[in-house]
């Protein structure tokens, strides 16, 4: 090309300096080890054998199979240097793929609007992690938009569907309700939120799922609120946290935050006391 084009356009096109370009020109090139060379023809008779459709991984298995141990991080630099590529090549991700791989992404229906007009409206819940002693806990908790209560808190060693399920079939029975039909229940894009049992879960119970939008927490900045405010104030309450009594101490908490911690968005009166106001004035 440099006979065709000048070499200041060539090096203005590709992004690299003049004095760069005329440094790698008098760079020496690199030795080919006689091991290296060696493999190369090896490389080259397996890539013709299977009509150049093997890559890296598959040539190093089909060497191994024939006696030659190389690992195929150094087959695919041979293969690099060669300028040996797979005619099969792994089609891109697309944003349409990573949509489809993603499973459930729901439209955020909250819209960061975190007031709801009565109970049993909005429900936001989401899960965090905590150290206790040499174990690592999983917390999932549901609260309601309404009146800022904690209707369920769930404690799990894993992160899985079963405790989202747990969460969210504790805080129906709280509200002592048959179905969540009318219920939005809002979440971040964690993989149990988008998985299909999740949906189905959706789905027998009736309620309408929304979704942050993804790495956002300030779209569910309500229960990210509570979840920092537990792990500051649960050691103020419980210092010598252990494994054995956790569970009913933050069972212990859970109520005094529901019934007894005063809230300024509902004009300094616990969460319980701001229900039961509800209750009696409809």
């Amino acid at each position: 090309m440099r006979k065709d084009y000048p070499v200041v356009l060539l090096c203005r096109v590709l992004g690299v300096s003049k004095s760069g370009y005329y440094a790698y020109l008098s760079r020496p090139k690199k030795q080919v080890s006689n091991k290296d060379r060696k493999l190369l023809t090896k490389i080259k008779r397996a890539y013709t054998l299977h009509k150049g459709t093997y890559g890296a991984k598959r040539i190093a298995k089909y060497l191994k199979d024939k006696g030659t141990i190389a690992n195929h991080k150094r087959v695919a630099r041979i293969m690099r240097e060669a300028n040996i590529k797979a005619l099969v090549r792994r089609p891109k991700t697309t944003q349409e793929t990573k949509g489809q791989a993603a499973g459930y992404v729901y439209k955020n229906l909250l819209e960061r609007d975190f007031h709801a007009s009565h109970p049993n409206q909005k429900w936001v819940t989401d899960m965090t992690e905590i150290q206790v002693e040499q174990e690592k806990l999983y917390i999932s908790a549901l609260m309601d938009l309404f009146n800022k209560e904690v209707l369920a808190l769930e404690v799990s060693s894993s992160p899985n569907q079963e405790l989202i399920k747990a969460t969210i079939e504790s805080a129906r029975k709280k509200r002592k309700l048959k179905t969540l039909e009318g219920v939005t229940v809002h979440s971040d894009q964690g993989s149990v939120y988008r998985s299909f049992n999740y949906y189905n879960l959706s789905k027998n119970l009736k309620f309408t799922p929304s979704m942050s939008r993804k790495a956002n927490c300030w779209d569910n900045a309500v229960i990210e609120s509570f979840f920092s405010q537990l792990k500051t104030e649960f050691p103020c309450f419980y210092p010598k946290i252990q494994l054995q009594t956790f569970q009913q101490d933050l069972n212990k908490y859970i109520r005094y935050y529901n019934e007894k911690r005063t809230q300024y968005k509902l004009g300094f009166i616990s969460p319980k006391s701001y229900y039961l106001n509800y209750q009696k004035a409809i």
